[in-house]
């Protein structure tokens, strides 16, 4: 009896375990298109899950890269030609075909024309879809043709960082000297100078044994009287031999400034109005801009600005091309321009009404003095006469 009960356990036992066995799988993974789709469709469901962010670019790729994957009935040519630019990328990113390429670049180019900041949006999700597309190229030519030129080499450099020959990076290097030649011709007629010193010191760290940021830099410290910075520069292109002959002559002119400008004792910086000339100034404490007058016999400053002065006379009249105005006669207790210092000068008050300018700075203070305006560095030159 047991060993029946014994007997049958035993077959009950061999067939479990030979159920078990024939029911065993081994695990599969996707391949291939379905794994794509797969993995598309988790990116696509975690995005879901942040409703309130807007879709990305490339999330609008994955979206409609789905739908090609399910259904692959429309051809890219009528994707370009409905403009459904995204969708007609998401088709290239299951045919890339270098026909398929050459079809999205004919489009973007076209749009370009028309519509150039769209065409540059579509240019940057292509790149960042398919790198190696060559559609920077495009890109850059569309920033030049807008004139965007700090982009455009911005491109350039990227694409040598990643030439392939030397002759690539040769053209290139050309390329980049060329569009920076008219970014910095821009950028001087707009009066760009800080924008245009950040980028010529941005290129003279990207090109370290190029001359040509250097010697721009250079001429740009001398139209901008920043003498000491230009003269470091050029001693550095000393022996440069694009640059040597040009360099030694700009050398000799800051010398020569030099030499000329010996023998005076207070140099202060002037500014430009228009053809004219201009100094600040503080009286009794308060700050003035007076243009440079030796036509004026005495310095004149606007009534506005002359209530903290003492009075000497109130009941002047002033001769003009247009009337006679009524002024005052005042006396400013100290008169400070640059590090030089004067006492008790009289000036008149009277109305003077121009764009940044309080006043004339006229001969009774000239005339204590032997000046000298250079007007290549923009410098008014003093030195107190003997006689006096």
């Amino acid at each position: 009896m047991i060993k029946n009960i014994l007997i049958i356990l035993l077959m009950v036992l061999v067939g479990w375990l030979s159920i078990d066995y024939l029911h065993l799988k081994l695990p599969t993974f996707p391949t291939g298109d379905t794994y794509k789709i797969t993995q598309v469709k988790k990116t696509l469901s975690n995005h879901k899950r942040e409703k309130t962010k807007q879709p990305s670019l490339n999330q609008k790729v994955f979206n409609v890269h789905i739908k090609h994957q399910d259904k692959d009935t429309e051809s890219i040519d009528a994707l370009l030609r409905q403009n459904r630019f995204y969708d007609a990328l998401a088709f290239y990113l299951d045919h890339c075909t270098p026909m398929n390429v050459k079809k999205i670049k004919a489009y973007l180019s076209t749009l370009a024309k028309t519509n150039p900041d769209l065409a540059l949006e579509y240019m940057q999700v292509f790149l960042d879809n398919a790198p190696q597309s060559g559609i920077s190229k495009l890109m850059i030519k569309t920033y030049i043709s807008q004139k965007n030129f700090y982009k455009a080499i911005d491109l350039m450099m990227q694409e040598k960082e990643n030439a392939t020959s030397d002759l690539e990076e040769k053209r290139l290097s050309s390329w980049i000297k060329e569009i920076s030649l008219k970014h910095i011709d821009r950028l001087m007629k707009q009066e760009e100078y800080g924008q245009l010193i950040a980028f010529l010191e941005e290129m003279m760290a990207y090109n370290n044994n190029n001359g040509f940021y250097s010697f721009r830099l250079a001429q740009l410290y001398m139209k901008l009287d920043k003498v000491e910075e230009a003269s470091v520069l050029l001693h550095e292109l000393e022996y440069d031999e694009v640059y040597a002959q040009n360099v030694t002559k700009m050398l000799k002119s800051i010398e020569k400034v030099d030499e000329d400008n010996e023998g005076y004792q207070y140099a202060i910086p002037l500014q430009k109005y228009g053809d004219h000339y201009a100094v600040n100034v503080s009286l009794d404490g308060t700050e003035v801009t007076l243009m440079l007058d030796t036509g004026a016999t005495i310095i004149l400053i606007d009534e506005d600005k002359a209530s903290h002065l003492k009075v000497l006379n109130n009941t002047m009249i002033l001769q003009t091309a247009g009337n006679d105005i009524k002024a005052k006669l005042c006396q400013a207790s100290s008169m400070k321009i640059g590090n030089l210092e004067l006492s008790n000068i009289q000036m008149t008050a009277a109305p003077f009404k121009r764009n940044g300018i309080d006043g004339l700075l006229g001969m009774n203070f000239f005339k204590q003095f032997d000046f000298m305006i250079n007007q290549n560095q923009n410098i008014l030159y003093l030195n107190p006469k003997k006689s006096l």
